[in-house]
């Protein structure tokens, strides 16, 4: 398939949806930003979804997830680059993303997408493309009893507390599990060849073996350490999804892992 033939709907091979656990090895503060606080509050609340329940956004999941595979590929030569991903490049640099969200015919757009754009572009998605990867909100499994923690400002200049600047911390506190889903959709063709190599490579085998990550703010002060494993693969073809048919659950992700790539030759 030339670069020209290829459009941004690329045929769907396959349809991977993980559904996924995080558990808390830290308390957990995602913040849900400033506003106007009643004296009865805390004065760093979580984000709480309609039903006062807390949530993780699927946008903070994403957000750490692609800034810890661009931290990880970003360290590799080019050879181990190339030859475990097929990637020529990690990231575009912003003139060449700009280029190619302005390019006016499917056929600039697509060589550029094939020659400029870096695999986690690709991945992750920019504006004029979308990203194959989606990732939903984290919700409790169970119900969680918040905790509050008090800090204090620490004038970083005079290495010292600020005077009255105690201020409470709303969190989840460790050994809570909150479950989301992650699905990816691979396409059949041979320029997003680097991005599914990242994702069955990297992603998928690393939540096999459960990822540890920082989620959350308050990182400098002992919060937002979790886990974040697989705990069902679905892994549907497109007569399956066409039908509304159900794959048998990925009993091996390391075997399924290596079945698929060896599929790619």
């Amino acid at each position: 398939m030339s670069t020209s033939e290829l459009t941004l709907h690329s045929r769907l091979k396959r349809r991977v949806v993980i559904d996924c656990a995080v558990e808390t090895m830290e308390p957990l503060h995602v913040g849900k930003g400033k506003e106007t606080l009643s004296v009865s509050e805390v004065d760093m609340p979580v984000m709480l979804d309609t039903n006062e329940n807390p949530i993780i956004p699927g946008s903070s999941i994403r957000g750490v997830l692609r800034a810890h595979v661009t931290r990880l590929l970003a360290s590799l030569d080019e050879t181990t680059l190339n030859s475990e991903f097929n990637a020529g490049k990690v990231k575009a640099e912003e003139e060449e993303i700009d280029a190619f969200q302005k390019a006016k015919s499917q056929e600039e757009k697509m060589k550029l997408f094939s020659e400029k754009l870096g695999v986690i572009d690709k991945l992750f998605g920019v504006s004029g493309y979308a990203s194959p990867l989606k990732i939903t909100d984290a919700t409790p499994n169970i119900e969680i009893d918040l905790a509050a923690r008090t800090h204090v400002k620490i004038d970083n200049d005079l290495d010292r507390a600020v005077e009255g600047g105690l201020f409470d911390v709303q969190f989840v506190p460790e050994k809570k599990q909150f479950e989301f889903k992650m699905v990816f959709d691979e396409l059949n063709d041979h320029v997003t060849l680097d991005v599914n190599n990242v994702f069955y490579k990297l992603i998928l085998r690393q939540l096999g073996d459960a990822l540890e990550i920082f989620l959350g703010g308050m990182k400098s002060r002992g919060y937002g350490l979790t886990t974040i494993k697989a705990k069902q693969v679905l892994a549907y073809t497109p007569k399956q999804l066409a039908l509304g048919e159900k794959p048998e659950p990925v009993t091996d992700i390391k075997q399924f892992i290596d079945k698929v790539l060896k599929e790619k030759g």
